[in-house]
């Protein structure tokens, strides 16, 4: 991560990820609940110092209609970056923390500390235009550990990470591409969505929020299931997540239908330990059809097969190269694209559901005090677009789904997850 001096300003530069997931304006959030009670001074100064070691949290995305560019806020220190909230009612006032605005225009991240009887909760909200999940499970890491320095030493400071990368660059290499762009084939268009989950327009007024837990022995029972199958857990998550699509829209017999399953890049460098918080998930889509009266094994056998496939044959390398090729056009080109995409989603109601599988938080701890629980909350998706997302941590699986009425209905969302926890608690 190149950075540059302009009129005494910082800068860096915006990744092709970046600049597609901007306009979006998504935002993803973490939740993580303590039985011990925070230090607030503690976190706030971590908080402060976490922008110092990731740079880019510190910065705003500055629109340019050539190449945009990430720009170091100048005035970090009279900024608000944390919100400290003593309640007698935590659930509230968690919500209204998520559905508020960021503290200031510009921001990329923002933390809530909620302190109630039983336990402090730890909010983290952070915008999808500078990091994915995977970067904000990252990000979890990051302060845990700065929060811990302080704790044992007040005047610790952070190394910022300036050298570290946010581009594609240490995916491409461990797939041997060294000019990705020579790669880029414009021909290759992937297949029209045929389906989309209910929608009723584009308007999100109202944020909702949808979870299922699957704890303890039911969560053991699907790892085993996926075990026995010799399927991942996405796979078996994938499969429920057809199946309930399928009982939910009946799409017509035979007719492929597919799903997005996120896919991080990160897998393919664990590695390195110089890729700064960013953005590196791409999707890829298995497609199977409908079948009748199919047994949830059946399901699982061409869904894992469909999602198999696509791996051999890398199709993230695919979308990869893909979203490098567009990130080189220019912004306001690229924004009337990405425009128009969005609009054709809306005329046809059709675009696929996503699902990303986080993957495991791993166990958090803030100087003295240890995580209980932990899960992640997905954007609030432009309808038709819709997403499930699942993370784990301490043995507890959790299935959410953050929406916006009325572009989503909120009995229809609920139904969906009724299913998606009816079909994983039958295997």
């Amino acid at each position: 991560m190149k950075q540059k001096n302009v009129d005494n300003v910082l800068t860096w530069p915006v990744n092709a990820q970046d600049r597609f997931e901007y306009p979006l304006q998504y935002i993803i959030h973490v939740l993580v609940s303590f039985a011990q009670a925070l230090d607030a001074d503690i976190l706030q100064k971590a908080v402060r110092l976490s922008l110092d070691a990731e740079p880019i949290l510190g910065c705003r995305f500055v629109e340019d209609e050539k190449q945009p560019y990430w720009q170091r806020f100048d005035d970090l220190d009279e900024m608000q970056w944390l919100v400290c909230i003593r309640t007698d009612h935590k659930d509230e006032a968690i919500g209204r923390f998520l559905k508020s605005p960021f503290f200031h225009a510009g921001q990329q991240i923002n933390v809530c500390l909620v302190q109630a009887e039983g336990g402090d909760s730890l909010c983290v909200e952070i915008s999808h235009a500078c990091s994915d999940a995977g970067g904000l499970k990252e990000y979890l890491e990051l302060l845990a550990g700065i929060y811990s320095e302080l704790q044992k030493n007040p005047d610790f400071s952070s190394q910022p990470y300036t050298h570290r990368r946010r581009d594609q660059k240490h995916y491409f290499d461990a797939m041997g591409i060294t000019d990705p762009l020579a790669l880029f084939d414009p021909q290759a268009q992937p297949l029209p969505p045929a389906w989309g989950f209910p929608h009723h327009g584009t308007e999100r007024k109202e944020m909702h929020m949808a979870l299922r837990r699957f704890k303890g022995g039911a969560l053991d029972r699907i790892m085993s299931f996926a075990k026995e199958h010799h399927v991942t857990m996405t796979a078996v998550l994938l499969t429920a997540m057809f199946r309930s699509m399928f009982a939910m829209l009946k799409p017509p017999l035979g007719e492929k239908m597919g799903i997005t399953v996120s896919f991080d890049l990160r897998h393919a460098f664990a590695e390195h330990t110089d890729q700064a918080i960013s953005n590196l998930v791409v999707g890829i889509n298995p497609r199977i059809s409908r079948l009748e009266e199919e047994s949830f094994p059946e399901t699982l056998k061409r869904a894992s097969e469909a999602l198999e496939e696509l791996k051999q044959n890398r199709a993230e390398t695919v979308d990869a190269i893909g979203l490098e090729a567009w990130g080189t056009t220019d912004y306001s080109v690229f924004l009337e694209q990405l425009q128009a995409i969005v609009q054709m989603a809306a005329e046809t109601g059709k675009t696929n559901p996503l699902l990303s599988n986080v993957g495991v938080i791993r166990p958090l701890e803030f100087g003295q005090s240890r995580a209980t629980d932990a899960y992640m909350l997905t954007p609030v998706v432009i309808p038709p677009a819709f997403m499930l997302g699942v993370t784990t941590f301490n043995r507890t699986m959790t299935l959410q789904c953050s929406f916006g009425e009325p572009g989503h209905k909120k009995e229809e969302v609920e139904a969906f997850m009724d299913l998606m926890e009816k079909e994983l608690r039958s295997v």
